[in-house]
């Protein structure tokens, strides 16, 4: 099964490449190349900045390492023998494939705790028709996603296992220390944490001292190994860093919270003397209450979330990427999207709640604890849409427990294709439900899905811009639509005004006044910032949305082919229009 798994990475990594002939799928992926191809030229390990996005600053990238590590080795060990170019291929397939394999059996490895070692084959099946999660496994998706998603499946079947009252300190160390390397790869690990932390806690309310234990346990752990992070996160000098887009001193304190929250569950336990349920949760509570006010008194930068504080250019930007946007939006806008991410969350919730309805004991804490991480994922859809990979694993997991229940009976079924039917009917509805959702959505609103636009033609514009004159003229500075950026980048020695990166601050506000005001805005900021070409895709989503203003952007101007006397069309094949800034001394009357 691992196999197939690998062979579906690899399959699907042959469709919606950002480049054509090339295995990356979004700008984050190649930024992840460039922050790599770095640190393998001679980078210092804790300089994250990218110098030719954004000059003569650059921007500070708000990436982790660990993601770098695998990628960085695989280069190490085959640019000597393929050359640069090919090795760079062969990593940006290999790593998110071996990563996919990894995902693959640590999600069958949580599945036990819910189907027992019997179940184990039941969720294989689950697991490789579990399409969403495994999206951000295909060959080129060398970003982080990848690495939250294992790192949390890990926590999750760790703390199933406590939950339904078989731990061992083991599984609370090893949920402890996958949310620590979770909120080094990144801050969107603070969501699984929160929810793995609440499976503890109900634990605790309802097994009592041994819940409380484990809980201790878990923090303790987190707090120890983000303490340890901190020499490889960050440079000697940054220790005292605040940010919370990153790892920094916040992802610390939220470990040392979360230990202080277990170590006071497990002395409530002692002092009280195994306390009713109800006395524990208003002690847990006031505890939980007083810690969050300590957060809040030492981060008071981070209260509006990871993106606090940024820019009005930065928060317009995320307000606009799709993946940050709440489910709800989605819903009333495309709703094939939401039915898609949403139907087995829903299905998994439904199962859950109503397994913890019927079980007793142990059990009914395991599937209060199920549902929990299934609500939790749910919730999470509803403040960003990229949290839909996250739910979608955890209700995997209860889909597994389903396909296992149906498929215990085939004994007892006569006839080759009822026995078929519970063998891999659960896994062909988990298969087919999100497609059949999806498009039952689109159908009943009217609304239909918009097809992607036509893709730049990257390679086209690197040609020319990898050949004399432009090569020989240095790093030049290319404005561009910010999803191009990081492409740029990565194909080109050139410079690139501004991606699609929330500490890009500069560089968004001034791609916004080139090409989304009019031409004199765009001719003021061109010459400020000293910009040498411009470089226009046909189907670019921030003119979407900068339409209907009143103005006529300098955007839609040059592609309707009204090019003013200060800029030069420069041929190239393909839909992409690219332009050279005569500079003010050659301009005529200067």
């Amino acid at each position: 099964m691992a196999l197939v798994v690998a062979f579906l990475c690899i399959l699907r990594g042959g469709a919606g490449q950002m480049i054509p002939d090339m295995p990356y799928k979004d700008p984050d992926d190649a930024m992840r190349m460039l922050q790599v191809l770095a640190l393998r030229d001679g980078a210092d390990w804790f300089d994250m900045t990218q110098p030719r996005l954004n000059p003569p600053d650059g921007v500070v990238m708000h990436w982790s390492r660990l993601p770098d590590l695998p990628i960085l080795g695989t280069l190490a060990l085959t640019e000597p023998v393929l050359g640069r170019d090919q090795a760079m291929v062969v990593s940006a397939v290999a790593v998110p494939v071996l990563l996919g394999v990894a995902f693959f059996i640590a999600f069958v490895w949580a599945a036990v705790a819910l189907t027992g070692r019997d179940g184990a084959v039941f969720a294989g099946l689950i697991g490789l028709v579990l399409n969403i999660p495994l999206m951000a496994f295909q060959a080129g998706r060398i970003d982080h996603h990848g690495w939250q998603l294992l790192l949390a499946v890990i926590g999750a079947g760790a703390l199933l296992r406590v939950a339904a009252g078989r731990p061992s300190v083991g599984a609370s160390v090893a949920a402890g220390v996958a949310g620590a390397l979770g909120l080094w790869v990144g801050a969107e690990a603070i969501p699984a944490v929160a929810v793995g932390a609440a499976v503890l806690t109900l634990s605790w309310l309802r097994a009592g001292q041994q819940g409380a234990d484990h809980l201790a346990l878990f923090g303790v752990s987190l707090a120890a190994a983000t303490s340890l992070i901190v020499p490889a996160a960050l440079a000697p000098g940054q220790w005292g860093s605040r940010a919370c887009d990153s790892f920094s001193l916040l992802s610390v304190a939220l470990g040392w919270a979360l230990a202080l929250f277990g170590v006071g569950a497990a002395l409530i336990e002692r002092v009280l003397r195994q306390p009713t349920w109800p006395r524990r949760a208003v002690a847990g509570g006031l505890l939980g209450a007083a810690l969050i006010a300590v957060l809040y008194t030492l981060f008071p930068n981070c209260a509006g979330g990871p993106y606090a504080g940024i820019s009005p250019e930065a928060a317009l930007l995320v307000s606009r990427v799709s993946e940050a946007q709440p489910m709800w939006i989605d819903i009333l806008r495309r709703p094939g999207t939401a039915a898609q991410f949403l139907s087995l969350p829903l299905l998994a919730l439904v199962i859950s709640t109503w397994q913890s309805v019927q079980g007793a004991g142990a059990r009914r804490t395991l599937w209060l604890a199920a549902t929990l991480l299934v609500a939790g994922g749910i919730l999470l859809q509803f403040w960003q849409l990229r949290a839909s990979f996250l739910a979608n694993v955890y209700a995997g997991l209860v889909l597994c427990w389903w396909a296992a229940a149906v498929g215990a009976k085939i004994d007892q079924t006569p006839g080759l294709l009822p026995r078929l039917l519970r063998r891999a009917g659960p896994a062909l509805i988990v298969l087919l439900l999100p497609g059949t959702a999806s498009l039952l959505a689109q159908t009943l609103s009217g609304r239909p899905e918009e097809p992607p636009g036509d893709p730049c033609d990257l390679q086209a514009a690197a040609a020319v811009l990898n050949r004399p004159p432009y090569s020989d003229q240095g790093p030049m500075l290319i404005a561009a639509p910010i999803n191009v950026g990081a492409s740029l980048l990565l194909l080109t020695p050139h410079q690139v005004l501004a991606a699609p990166y929330h500490r890009n601050t500069g560089g968004l506000k001034d791609i916004a006044l080139v090409f989304y005001r009019d031409e004199a805005t765009a001719k003021a900021a061109v010459d400020r910032r000293g910009v040498d070409l411009l470089l226009l895709c046909k189907d670019e989503p921030v003119a979407t949305h900068e339409r209907g203003k009143g103005t006529r952007l300098f955007y839609d101007q040059l592609l309707q082919g009204d090019v003013p006397d200060w800029l030069e069309p420069i041929a190239i094949d393909g839909s992409t229009r690219l332009f050279r800034v005569i500079p003010p001394s050659e301009r005529a009357g200067a």
